[in-house]
């Protein structure tokens, strides 16, 4: 860990530490590694705090360019606040420290630093509990930490006895929450709103919080955190602000190492987030998020998406549908993302078909005024994202061509996405008709060749004699293979724009270079 001449001058406050030399404000960045004895004949680093004998220093120093040098003593000016050094100025006050005392004093910062910094390199190596390096954080912070999640629900605290936080209790995840008087508190500040839109740390004062408190952003770790620095043990200054920057760096790669590393259990919700955000996760990551559900891949589901423009996220609201949805129909998750409600239906283990568990929403629907979109069935939450575009498609093209209606099946408006956006928002594999999935999934596992003899159906305009023919078969065997067909895909091959969509399918196929996905 590197650190400045700032962080040195707070450790030191005893010494009445005095700026020289360059301007403060060209010198914020952490660059310093170690300490070192000054010798004008030497090489010196840049990485490197120089100390010196204030005694030492006579009329004819001549400061090095671009070197960190820490003085222990009275200078009686010599060191001119023009020189182009970083320069710090130690005195030895009342107590008449030895050079030696000064020096082990400075050198004794490193050591700190460099120790926490190695406890913290361990404990992100190790795939520590993120309530770990959050305790190892306060050591640095001199104050406690929690880092939140975009809805301010409490991912991990380095101390719970923060008696003035007003928290509540998430009752759909269990996890402890800020309230909602509190967040609403907390953006009405100037200077949280100033950082807001540019992702900056920001100060926000006990005027809007519970305590005097820093808000650092935690980029690059999927869904964006926030980590919070709260003045409780020792006063909040500019060097918090750059110690921020250093921890909000480890607790990203920490997060980013392993999505279950952090020791708690994030919320499903978060879980569903980070695929949506096309994050990459393990297979085996997310096989432990659905057992925690007590669902696995391979399972028929489906997602829904509610059109929620009319009511506020951070209101009950809110929280009621999600709750009655759940309630209404079992086996679901409902949760909020990018101004819809999204809603995850396990049809096995609910025991439903598609058009049982459609029919189950329609009085969130019609009662809510909201218009839904619907995705295909699938069975692997690794391409959970392009299930959700196919809903905000279904969603688009259903309004447009459709706005009497209240639910949209992306099955129906498909060839409307494909005329609008061709493959450009959703990969082809994604815009396969699901009957050519289920058909080629049936195939690989039964040695048989189903999606083939389909296609030859089609191809002949479904004329069985000059399909049995195409294919070297008999009629009744021809027959027999539809009638397995049929009972796999369960479509209306009599419908012109079914047909189109299967054929349209199997052009993906051959053009792209597709598989089939598995969905």
């Amino acid at each position: 860990m590197k650190i400045n001449l700032d962080i040195i001058a707070e450790e030191l406050s005893a010494f009445s530490p005095r700026r020289a030399g360059r301007k403060k404000s060209d010198t914020t960045a952490p660059n310093l590694q170690g300490v070192g004895l000054y010798h004008s004949q030497s090489s010196l680093s840049p990485e490197i705090c120089y100390a010196v004998d204030a005694d030492s220093i006579s009329d004819s120093f001549s400061c090095p360019f671009g070197i960190t040098l820490a003085v222990m003593g009275n200078t009686a000016g010599l060191l001119p606040d023009t020189a182009d050094a970083d320069i710090l100025i130690l005195n030895r006050g009342d107590a008449q420290c030895t050079f030696s005392d000064m020096f082990n004093a400075l050198n004794s910062v490193f050591l700190k630093y460099q120790a926490i910094d190695t406890r913290l390199s361990s404990a992100v190596m190790k795939n520590a509990p993120l309530q770990e390096i959050l305790k190892i954080g306060e050591a640095l912070f001199g104050n406690p930490l929690i880092l939140f999640d975009k809805n301010y629900c409490i991912l991990g605290e380095a101390d719970s006895r923060l008696e003035k936080l007003e928290l509540v209790c998430d009752k759909w995840s269990d996890s402890k929450m800020l309230s909602i008087d509190t967040v609403n508190a907390i953006k009405t500040s100037p200077e949280y709103r100033r950082a807001s839109e540019s992702s900056d740390i920001c100060f926000v004062s006990e005027e809007y919080f519970a305590y005097n408190t820093l808000f650092a952003p935690v980029e690059g770790s999927g869904s964006p955190l926030t980590l919070a620095v709260m003045e409780t043990n020792c006063p909040l200054t500019r060097v918090h602000r750059q110690l921020a920057l250093y921890f909000s760096g480890i607790l990203r790669l920490a997060l980013g190492r392993n999505h279950l590393s952090s020791g708690h259990s994030l919320r499903f919700e978060d879980f569903l987030k980070e695929l949506l955000y096309d994050t990459q996760i393990e297979q085996a990551v997310i096989d432990r998020y659905l057992l925690a559900m007590n669902w696995k891949n391979g399972d028929n589901y489906l997602l829904v998406t509610f059109q929620t423009n009319r009511f506020d996220k951070i209101n009950s609201i809110y929280n009621n549908i999600c709750g009655n949805i759940e309630k209404q129909i079992p086996e679901s998750f409902a949760f909020y993302f990018e101004d819809n409600l999204l809603t995850v239906i396990n049809l096995d283990q609910a025991r439903l078909t598609k058009t049982d568990a459609v029919h189950m929403l329609s009085i969130f629907l019609r009662e809510g005024l909201f218009h839904a979109g619907i995705s295909y069935i699938f069975f692997d939450f690794s391409t959970f994202s392009s299930y959700y575009k196919q809903a905000l498609g279904a969603l688009e093209m259903g309004e447009k061509y459709s706005p009497h209606e209240w639910c949209y099946d992306f099955e129906d408006y498909v060839l409307h996405y494909f005329m609008h956006y061709g493959t450009s928002r959703i990969d082809g594999r994604h815009l396969c008709h699901p009957g050519v999935v289920q058909l080629y999934i049936y195939d690989s596992k039964n040695k048989t060749n189903l999606l083939e003899t389909l296609r030859a159906y089609l191809d002949c305009g479904g004329n069985a004699v000059l399909t049995a023919q195409k294919l070297y078969i008999h009629r009744n065997t021809l027959y027999q293979r539809l009638k397995k067909i049929n009972g796999i895909i369960h479509t209306n091959l009599d419908n012109a724009n079914v047909r189109l969509f299967i054929m349209m399918s199997y052009t993906f196929v051959d053009l792209l270079g597709l598989t089939p996905v598995e969905s």
